[in-house]
C-alpha cells in the first residue's frame, strides 16, 4: 500500500507518544480480525488480534503504551508489529468510547 492510498482511505486520529507531550493528528488504517504471530512463538501458529498502520513521517516509532484515538475508540499499544521507516504497524488493545 503506497502513502497516496493510505492517505486516502485513512482514518483522522490523534497520536500520544509515551515519551512527549504533543499530541500529533494523523491518518491510521485499523484492522480487527488481523492475524498474528503470538508474541514470543516461533512457530506457525496465529492469533486474531487488532492492527494499526500509520505513516512513519507522522508518528515516527511508536513505543508501547502509546496511543491512537478515533472519535468511536482509543487504541493502545501493545507490540510493535513492523516498521519500515516508511510504515509503521503495531498490534493494539481497543477501548470503545
Amino acid at each position: 500500500m503506497g502513502k497516496a492510498v493510505h492517505r486516502a482511505i485513512g482514518e483522522q486520529a490523534i497520536y500520544e507518544s509515551t515519551d512527549t507531550y504533543e499530541p500529533v493528528d494523523c491518518l491510521i488504517i485499523v484492522e480487527h480480525d488481523a492475524l498474528l504471530q503470538p508474541e514470543g512463538a516461533d512457530y506457525e501458529i496465529t492469533e486474531v488480534g487488532i492492527t494499526v498502520d500509520a505513516l512513519f513521517s507522522d508518528v515516527g516509532a511508536p513505543k508501547i503504551g502509546s496511543t491512537f484515538e478515533t472519535g468511536s475508540a482509543l487504541y493502545t499499544v501493545k507490540r510493535i508489529e513492523g516498521n519500515d521507516r516508511i510504515f509503521v504497524k503495531v498490534v493494539v488493545t481497543e477501548d470503545e468510547h
